[in-house]
């Protein structure tokens, strides 16, 4: 007995040291890892469909589906990357060249509208503005955000062969989950002792919040960011593909999204005396996030997953505070399985009173 139980010791302790040892291993490419099982899990319907039409092996229907994600999102993102790239240099040059200390005079102290209720605010509550203090202001933060461009433009430029690297790992992790999909499956199920039953209900789970998450959301940002962007581009608004692509990004946070780009925007042309166009742009981009998020998306999603909106914002929220932009699409995943596994809880391990 006491030699069994030593045993049994040894064997958990020498277990422990190599999954420790394989996970330093994989740390690297964990990002490359996760994202290929994501989108492994999106298109193995298309894989099912192209084996099924085509009658073909499973690698071949797995190698036509790689290249399919490569002409889909790989080559778009890399154009992508690159005319973002020309945008933010072309905007960062803008903020330079047009804040001038002419044209903060002109918008608080001038006779334009902004100008006008600063003075009727200032006349009311007795007190004067000063212009050394604004300029100040204002100069100090246009500072801050030509930085933060700058720096965002360099990270890109000295990263792009890491993405290059870690999206060649994304489709290999792709290409093994398709061609050898059942037996990856059953080995990493046979490590887990929960019953097999609750095993595919948390892969179910899983994949359910993907499609959420990248397909319902993905397609509900892009719905907005471009349409905003049209928005943007009509009211005159410099680098309006920047601010697209952004407010696609943004478009996947709940309660806020695109506000956050179009709600400055429309207070910028307002504060520069294009008081119509603000007015416009602000009630149209209202619209389409209303529209997108409170029927397009519910139609989209249907009885799929039922997740409170406030949890999935603060599930992204804190995703992003940990993982950095790709916590939008880690935080509902690991807030999903925990759900899960809190409702296996109390149905199949909670004590009955």
């Amino acid at each position: 007995m006491y030699q069994n139980t030593l045993v049994n010791i040894f064997f958990v302790a020498i277990f422990l040291c190599i999954l420790f040892l394989v996970g330093l291993l994989i740390w690297p490419f964990l990002p490359a890892i996760i994202f290929g099982t994501i989108f492994a899990g999106i298109f193995y319907p298309s894989l099912d469909y192209i084996i099924q039409k085509f009658k073909i092996s499973r690698r071949a229907a797995a190698t036509l589906v790689c290249v399919l994600i490569i002409l889909i999102i790989f080559l778009p993102t890399l154009y992508l990357v690159s005319e973002l790239t020309q945008q933010a240099f072309t905007f960062y040059e803008y903020l330079k060249s047009s804040v001038s200390e002419k044209l903060i005079r002109e918008v608080f102290f001038g006779e334009g509208w902004l100008a006008t209720q600063i003075k009727k605010i200032s006349e009311l509550m007795k007190f004067e503005l000063n212009f050394s203090a604004v300029k100040t202001t204002i100069l100090e933060h246009l500072k801050n955000v030509t930085f933060t461009v700058f720096n965002t433009l360099s990270f890109w430029l000295n990263n792009l062969v890491s993405f290059l690297f870690q999206f060649f790992i994304m489709l290999l992790v792709i290409f093994s989950l398709f061609a050898e999909g059942p037996s990856i499956k059953d080995f990493i199920l046979k490590l887990s002792p929960l019953p097999e039953e609750e095993e595919e209900l948390i892969i179910s789970k899983f994949n359910q919040m993907n499609y959420m998450t990248i397909v319902c959301n993905g397609l509900g940002g892009l719905i907005q960011g471009v349409l905003a962007g049209i928005g943007f581009w009509m009211a005159g608004i410099q680098s309006a593909l920047l601010w697209s692509t952004i407010m696609v990004i943004l478009a996947f946070i709940p309660l806020v999204g695109i506000s956050i780009i179009f709600i400055p925007a429309g207070l910028y042309l307002l504060f520069t005396d294009k008081v119509i166009s603000a007015v416009v742009l602000l009630v149209y981009c209202t619209l389409v996030a209303l529209l997108v998020e409170n029927w397009f998306k519910p139609k989209f999603v249907g009885n799929r997953l039922q997740i409170n909106s406030i949890l999935i914002f603060f599930s992204i929220m804190g995703g992003m505070s940990v993982f950095g932009m790709a916590g939008i699409f880690y935080g509902p995943l690991i807030t999903i399985i925990f759900l899960t596994l809190v409702g296996l809880y109390h149905d199949k391990y909670a004590p009955k009173i």
